[in-house]
């Protein structure tokens, strides 16, 4: 007789009640893990792609506003400096005094000859009238006369000289006072006092900074996309975690034939002075605008030595994980996400500082 194969009603009834009693024990475990971790609340939004600026990468240089070295434009002995480096001067402010004394004798000695000028054009005239006169009663020949009005216009034209140097050597005794063209920062002062200058030694460089520029290369194939009154945003090393905004004003006639890239140059606002001519710039450029997968800027912890990648807390089977993330532009409160977070996972907005990883969230 053979055995009946189908198991006997005692063995199932253990192997339900195991079950049961396996399932009680894992729900027992699941409700003390609760009680022991009771979660967060902590606010949270999916990520989505949302309309983002599309940009171009570029790298550029900060350069002045209007930037010169000014000449002393006179000759003589420095008798005072009146600005160092890094003095913030306005228009008209004097920068450097001259010796005045030569130029001041030379002006009056040029006056008196200017003066002495015009009498002798005075006298030359009377002379002039008297030739016409004897002329017309035959009282002096043709040759005679040609004669007398040749001097009368030599002497004209000696009084315009001595006019032109009058003013001339006035110019150079009021140039013995040198002036700031326009205000700006005093980049540094090339001569001090006991020096003699001549009128082409310059005498301070001068650098306006607010606004400053951000000059760029753009290469040939991308020259099509840029355009006047772009917005431009940029970040230098020396002010890490910063981001400043301008937008492009100027743009090159003609390429480079060295380098076969076209010079921009965009304009941003400096009133704090914290960016300085000469100063590395990481820019992009707004393009357009493109879909891009997107989260509130203020779900992203950045480090101040990266700009391009960011930290979120991304919410994974009910627990905070914390995620690097390759951040792109940022537009109304919003950064696009390059890598990192995929469309549709929720992210923790205004994460708290003590949050730690695999924390439950409620």
């Amino acid at each position: 007789m053979s055995a009946d194969p189908r198991p006997s009603f005692s063995i199932l009834l253990c192997l339900a009640l195991a079950t049961a009693c396996g399932r009680s024990a894992a729900r027992e475990q699941l409700d003390l893990e609760a009680r022991d971790d009771p979660g967060r609340a902590l606010s949270t939004v999916s990520a989505s792609e949302r309309g983002m600026p599309q940009e171009l990468p570029l790298v550029g240089t900060l350069v002045a506003d209007r930037q010169s070295d000014l000449a002393a434009n006179a000759a003589g002995r420095v008798l005072v400096t009146t600005v160092e480096r890094g003095q913030e001067i306005k228009a008209g402010d004097v920068v450097v005094r001259l010796d005045a004394r030569l130029a001041k004798f030379s002006a009056k000695a040029a006056a008196a000859n200017s003066k002495a000028a015009q009498a002798q054009l005075a006298l030359a005239g009377l002379e002039c009238e008297r030739a016409d006169k004897l002329l017309q009663s035959g009282t002096i020949s043709k040759t005679e006369y040609d004669r007398t009005m040749s001097q009368c216009e030599t002497t004209r034209s000696s009084v315009s000289a001595a006019q032109s140097n009058a003013a001339l050597a006035s110019a150079q005794a009021g140039d013995t006072v040198v002036k700031a063209p326009f205000a700006g920062i005093v980049g540094e002062r090339f001569v001090d006092v006991g020096e003699y200058v001549q009128p082409a030694t310059r005498v301070i460089s001068l650098y306006a900074i607010d606004p400053i520029r951000v000059s760029f290369p753009v290469a040939e194939r991308d020259v099509g996309r840029i355009s006047v009154g772009q917005a431009v945003t940029f970040t230098v090393s020396a002010l890490p975690g910063q981001e400043f905004r301008g937008e492009v004003r100027y743009i090159g006639a003609a390429l480079r034939e060295s380098t076969r890239d076209l010079v921009v140059e965009a304009v941003a606002a400096n009133a704090a002075r914290s960016l300085r001519p000469g100063m590395f710039a990481s820019i992009r450029v707004a393009i357009g605008e493109t879909k891009q997968i997107a989260v509130p800027t203020s779900a992203l912890l950045r480090s101040a030595d990266d700009s391009d990648h960011a930290r979120v807390w991304v919410v994974r089977s009910g627990r905070a994980v914390a995620q690097v993330v390759r951040t792109g532009p940022e537009f109304d409160g919003y950064t696009a996400i390059i890598t990192g977070v995929s469309a549709g996972e929720a992210v923790v907005v205004d994460p708290p500082a003590d949050l730690v990883d695999g924390t439950r969230v409620e």
